[in-house]
């Protein structure tokens, strides 16, 4: 049996996904186009990718994990779909290794329970947005934003940085 996508991938759908996202400073900024400088499609598609490594981030409770791990697997799915639909492969690998390298930071973090600084939450939370302000897709007020929000987040939610497994 041969698989093919019913319909070409539309980037309306990405659209949609970002205005179902928490609101906040982060998505009050990807959602104003002046902070977008070019191929907000890329933009729209990390802020979906930095969102789903987010919420596999936090421990979802007993009668949420399933929906839990299905939304960060459509995040991802939008993320992949939409660049590949774009031929921005480049930006497809250089999330990936990103990716790696925070997993390994946050596990270390996880195992070593050190203290971290506001700039090094902002990498491990963030490392994707900053990949699209330094490559020039947003401007540099993002790293304002970002450091808002760090400021104003409840860090307790991360289960990297309250050393917790999840299980219960």
């Amino acid at each position: 049996m041969k698989y093919s996508a019913v319909e070409a991938y539309n980037d309306s759908e990405l659209t949609e996904l970002i205005k179902k996202l928490d609101q906040n400073e982060i998505t009050d900024f990807f959602s104003d186009s002046k902070n977008i400088i070019h191929k907000r499609y890329v933009s729209d598609a990390v802020l979906l990718f930095t969102y789903a490594l987010n919420q596999l981030d936090t421990i979802p409770s007993a009668g949420s994990r399933e929906s839990h791990v299905l939304t960060g697997d459509a995040y991802f799915s939008e993320f992949y779909s939409a660049l590949a639909n774009h031929g921005e492969m480049q930006v497809v690998h250089d999330m990936v290794e990103i990716s790696k390298d925070l997993s390994s930071r946050k596990s270390r973090q996880y195992e070593n329970a050190l203290e971290l600084s506001d700039s090094e939450l902002k990498y491990l939370l963030f490392a994707p947005l900053l990949y699209l302000m330094d490559n020039g897709y947003v401007t540099t007020d993002l790293d304002n934003v970002l450091g808002c929000f760090i400021q104003n987040m409840n860090r307790s939610e991360l289960a990297y940085i309250i050393n917790t497994k999840g299980e219960g």
